[in-house]
């Protein structure tokens, strides 16, 4: 797999205080229940200037994407260490049950991703981490499988992939089942290769 880019010490510390600033502000949210905090009140928890804050995100939703980027680089690293071998869908579910143990979800991230959820601006910065994350997918897909002659091969397995997982996480937010998530992973990664097995089956022809 291609390997991660190095940033740089300027890279890093612009991206350390855009996660100080998502951080603030994903915590008013909690607080509040909701999304109507002010980029004034988001910056002064900070310790930053407004116009610091439009340096960094040029509009107020945009505060909420390092913490979705951070969780999905979080899954591409943990896909560059998965396994080679053994059951594909249980190591993908391993693959993204390590990305959540490292980032420790807790009741205050359930309600976070909750006010994410109910919000249409915000789950759409939620949804755009996905370009990135279904590349990495495609890739790693493409070397347990061998498929991906045809761009389509490639690429739609993958994206059903990712948004299994975005199902089963707003499932998971909004259910009270008490369903473990590496369950409802597992069912989802399981519809969704089954059916690219069978296609991939047809369109094989027999010996």
């Amino acid at each position: 797999m291609t390997k991660p880019i190095r940033q740089s010490l300027t890279e890093r510390r612009t991206e350390e205080l855009r996660m100080t600033i998502a951080h603030k502000a994903a915590e008013i949210f909690v607080a509040d229940g909701d999304t109507s905090a002010t980029v004034e009140r988001i910056a002064e928890a900070a310790g930053i200037a407004t116009r610091t804050f439009y340096r960094h995100f040029p509009v107020k939703e945009d505060v909420v994407r390092p913490l979705f980027r951070h969780s999905s680089q979080l899954v591409i690293r943990a896909l560059h260490e998965a396994p080679c071998a053994g059951d594909l869908i249980e190591v993908l579910v391993g693959v993204w049950m390590s990305a959540l143990e490292e980032e420790t979800i807790g009741p205050s991230e359930r309600r976070f991703l909750s006010v994410m959820a109910a919000s249409p601006q915000y789950r759409l910065r939620w949804m755009e981490v996905d370009e990135e994350l279904s590349e990495a997918v495609a890739e790693f897909l493409g070397k347990r499988l061998g498929w991906g002659e045809r761009p389509l091969e490639r690429s739609l397995p993958a994206y059903l992939v990712v948004q299994a997982t975005r199902h089963v996480f707003m499932q998971w937010i909004v259910s009270d089942s008490g369903q473990e998530i590496a369950d409802l992973l597992r069912e989802a990664f399981r519809m969704v290769l089954d059916g690219v097995r069978t296609v991939a089956t047809v369109r094989t022809p027999s010996g």
